[in-house]
């Protein structure tokens, strides 16, 4: 029978490359916005900006945590994949709520507003 260690070893490889992934999404996210602070961008489209990235890091979170759900079912611990399922849920109602806003601000903005 395998102990925690050869557990832990079998699901760092899974889990790496998606961990590597999102370090150099992070690192191209972080040199995108120096360049935007660069440009002088507004404050609008800065917010507009920030929301994309705070959307997608929400779906990666879901596609992660669906995946360690996956791993941890397969390595036979079901409480783990429960709760990774759990986290998969919160991601989901954090994305559907910045869906929300985003759409909520683009109505805002396109509507005109008096004593402008």
């Amino acid at each position: 029978m395998p102990d925690d260690g050869d557990a832990q070893d079998q699901k760092t490889p899974d889990l790496q490359a998606p961990v590597e992934q999102t370090r150099a999404q992070a690192a191209r996210v972080h040199a995108a916005s120096r360049d935007i602070r660069r440009q002088g961008t507004s404050t609008r489209e800065r917010a507009a900006q920030a929301k994309v990235r705070e959307l997608a890091a929400h779906q990666r979170a879901i596609e992660l945590h669906e995946r360690a759900a996956k791993l941890q079912d397969r390595l036979g611990h079901p409480d783990r994949a429960a709760n990774a399922r759990e986290h998969a849920q919160h991601a989901r109602q954090l994305l559907a709520q910045g869906l929300a806003e985003q759409r909520e601000q683009e109505v805002s903005h396109r509507r005109p507003t008096a004593g402008r």
